[in-house]
């Protein structure tokens, strides 16, 4: 039997590595302030499609765009680059 995944489980270091954590953080973060992917393009300077590539981890953060989007955001970028907390599911 295949298990499931659970889409509340965040990414792990050790499951799926630095790049699919820095991912989900910048996902949530830019949720969080309300940010379009058009948005954090403009904030980062790389195009919108480069912005989806790494919203879906095709592609990695470099360390470069990580620093001006934490700036923006006014966080530390090592934020960026801890595990998320495990989400908790909602009582429906």
């Amino acid at each position: 039997m295949t298990p499931v995944h659970d889409p509340f489980d965040p990414p792990t270091l050790t499951a799926h590595g630095l790049a699919a954590v820095v991912a989900a953080n910048v996902r949530f973060e830019a949720a969080r302030h309300g940010l379009r992917q058009q948005d954090v393009a403009a904030i980062v300077r790389i195009s919108r499609s480069a912005v989806s590539l790494r919203f879906t981890g095709k592609a990695a953060w470099t360390l470069d765009e990580i620093g001006r989007l934490a700036q923006a955001l006014g966080i530390r970028p090592g934020e960026l680059t801890v595990p998320p907390a495990r989400a908790t599911r909602p009582a429906w």
